[in-house]
């Protein structure tokens, strides 16, 4: 069961939101990236003819490598690999005869099953078949082919992945050693050792069959066969786990609850006692600016020893020092003019911030400092809960080109703040500039 639900839960659990552990991760720095503006600059005989800067179609001709193409090769590949398989398999059935579920394969020792089909080799002797049926009866019983198959299509969705044919192989194994397990009820396992090394191991290789003689299980098989079963009290031991783990769970959350009620632990109070220190330090320095003042005012929020001070103070000032992903915001910045859909002010703001930066951009600068071939400029720029826009820096080709980019975002005009949980919060992004010179 566990090597079923490992793999689906894998799935699942990437597409499940839940509030609670959201609340629990700290939500880190991360820009959002806007789409590139490539600017190209035209040169003319005529000097005042103003040089135009365009906006270029970013879609380059070519073949662009990427590792989703390596993916869906790989997958492609898996899935021609697995109809091959399944369609050399299925040539096996021209065998069956009407109403019988038994299908007898000519000159052959194998045997095996499919859903509800046994496979047995002509060779095989009476004696063979009366225990092999018993142990492929517990196959069909079980429905053990379906999750063959599953592991079939998690092969070829996660074909990269090792754990998925570990797994496979894995589950493979557990199917023999419970189908022996009950197989034995009707032999002794003298004679049941007998059949699984006396018989030939010419097995076709299917991996979604159920083969009663597979030659690299085979001492495993024996092995296991060999150990005593457990009995019902021991399997019931493994029940206490449960309630122990939850009294662990329980206790640590009480534990972290007097902890939290109780005020400041050691550690705490020796970050405090840091914080004291640096917090007078900014302040000796007389003239601050406005960074340093709204750094002092969390910081003399952080070492207040009043909860409600602590809340009311950093709530404002940190909030809006804090920048929230793109993709947790329930309302997007705007830029003025922009409405509808979440989706549609995205793809409103994003243009209208694009033609902006295209428009103001000094496309006759990279000619004056002697750049040549393709430069990058990249700027990054943040709209605080005003909607102003602030910490705006820049990193490129040349000092200057930077400066041009920060004083191009610095003209955008005041935005609509984004808002997560119906409190405005500040966005940072990042707008890349690409010139052709």
């Amino acid at each position: 069961m566990y090597l079923l639900i490992t793999p689906i839960l894998s799935i699942i659990l990437p597409f499940l939101k839940i509030a609670a552990l959201q609340a629990m991760v700290p939500i880190q720095e991360v820009a959002t990236v806007l789409p590139e503006v490539i600017l190209e600059s035209y040169n003319t005989p005529n000097i005042d003819t103003v040089k135009p800067t365009t906006v270029l179609i970013s879609n380059t001709p070519g073949y662009r490598f990427s590792w989703m193409h390596v993916y869906y090769l790989g997958m492609a590949i898996s899935a021609l690999l697995f109809s091959y398989k399944l369609f050399q398999f299925t040539r096996l059935f021209r065998f069956k005869e009407k109403q019988k579920r038994v299908i007898i394969l000519p000159d052959s020792t194998q045997a095996f099953t499919f859903f509800n089909y046994v496979f047995l080799g002509e060779k095989l002797s009476s004696l063979s078949r009366k225990h092999i049926l018993a142990h492929e009866r517990i196959h069909i019983k079980q429905k053990h082919t379906l999750d063959l198959l599953l592991f079939e299509m998690l092969r070829i969705v996660f074909w990269f992945n090792p754990l998925v044919y570990i797994f496979q192989k894995e589950i493979t194994l557990i199917h023999e050693y419970l189908a022996d397990g009950y197989a034995l009820g009707n032999t002794t396992k003298k004679q049941y050792y007998e059949e699984l090394l006396n018989t030939a191991f010419d097995t076709k290789q299917f991996s979604f069959i159920n083969p009663f003689f597979n030659h690299s299980i085979i001492k495993k098989r024996i092995i296991m066969l060999q150990k005593t079963k457990s009995k019902q009290i021991a399997k019931a031991k493994y029940l206490f786990l449960v309630p122990a783990l939850f009294a662990i769970l329980v206790y640590t959350a009480c534990t972290d609850a007097t902890a939290g009620g109780t005020g400041y632990s050691t550690s705490d109070s020796e970050i405090i006692k840091n914080i004291e220190v640096l917090k007078n330090s900014i302040a000796k320095q007389g003239s601050l600016t406005e960074e340093e003042e709204k750094a002092l005012k969390v910081l003399t929020a952080v070492t207040s020893k009043d909860e409600n001070i602590l809340k009311d103070s950093t709530y404002d000032d940190v909030l809006n020092d804090l920048d929230i992903p793109f993709g947790v915001l329930e309302q997007v910045p705007a830029y003025p003019g922009c409405s509808g859909s979440k989706e549609e002010i995205k793809k409103c703001t994003t243009q209208k911030i694009k033609e902006h930066a295209t428009k103001e951009f000094n496309g006759k600068l990279p000619e004056q400092l002697g750049l040549t071939g393709i430069k990058r400029v990249v700027a990054v720029f943040k709209i605080d809960v005003e909607g102003n826009i602030v910490n705006v820096r820049a990193r490129g080709a040349h000092p200057e080109l930077e400066k041009e980019a920060i004083r191009v975002i610095k003209t955008l005009p005041k935005m609509i703040p984004g808002e997560k949980d119906g409190k405005k919060v500040g966005v940072l992004y990042e707008l890349p500039f690409t010139f052709s010179l």
